[in-house]
């Protein structure tokens, strides 16, 4: 029994003597804190707060120059310098007579070259005389203020009466071949002489055959 209960002494003293060791050191640590807790207290109560940073001042505003305005010197007004009066008009130009156009000259044709001859007894146009007629019809076309007269002649041979009459249908033969030609009938006259105006005043064959003929005279 003795045993025993020095063994539970012996366990509680260990116990206190544990507690109070404890203890201590606990104060220790709270006074060892506390008084490093205290320099860092003090340590931030002296630093000093930090300054906010300087803000640059805003540059100073430089004002724009402003130029004065220079108004223009007004110019000079230029007297308008009045436009010299016009010349006078020139004088009218003579007023010129009008000159009658100048009519052209009439185209000269030897009609007498183109006298046509017939057969004996007859008449009918050989081309010959054809061929002069289409000459005649030309010139008259290009000179239309002329005429012309056809003349009918015959050869002695045969009456008076019957020459005229031969002469005369020897002329119309012409004048018809001309208007299908294109000649104005109006322009183209016929008369007959028979065998009173001979070309030829012989009494051969050869002066007869000279004396059947037409001849043609221009006329206006």
């Amino acid at each position: 029994m003795i045993k025993k209960s020095s063994i539970w002494w012996a366990v509680l003293i260990s116990v206190i003597a544990i507690v109070f060791v404890a203890t201590g050191c606990a104060k220790k640590q709270v006074v060892k804190e506390e008084v490093a807790a205290k320099p860092v207290v003090e340590a931030k109560k002296e630093v000093p707060k930090p300054e906010p940073p300087k803000v640059a001042p805003p540059p100073p505003k430089v004002e724009a120059k402003v130029e004065p305005k220079v108004e223009p010197k007004p110019e000079p007004k230029v007297e308008a310098v009045p436009a010299p009066p016009p010349p006078p008009p020139p004088p009218p130009e003579p007023k010129k007579e009008a000159v009658p156009p100048v009519a052209p000259k009439p185209e000269v044709l030897d009609l007498a070259n183109l006298r046509i001859h017939f057969a004996f007894d007859d008449y009918n146009l050989s081309s010959k005389a054809k061929e002069n007629l289409e000459k005649v019809a030309s010139w008259m076309s290009r000179n239309p203020a002329f005429k012309i007269q056809i003349e009918g002649h015959a050869c002695e041979i045969g009456t008076n009466e019957y020459n005229l009459a031969l002469g005369e249908r020897r002329a119309n033969s012409a004048k018809k071949y001309l208007e299908a030609l294109g000649v104005t009938p109006a322009r183209i006259s016929t008369i007959s002489y028979g065998e009173e105006r001979p070309l030829d005043p012989g009494h051969t064959e050869e002066s007869r055959s000279k004396n059947r003929r037409d001849e043609f005279i221009q006329s206006k």
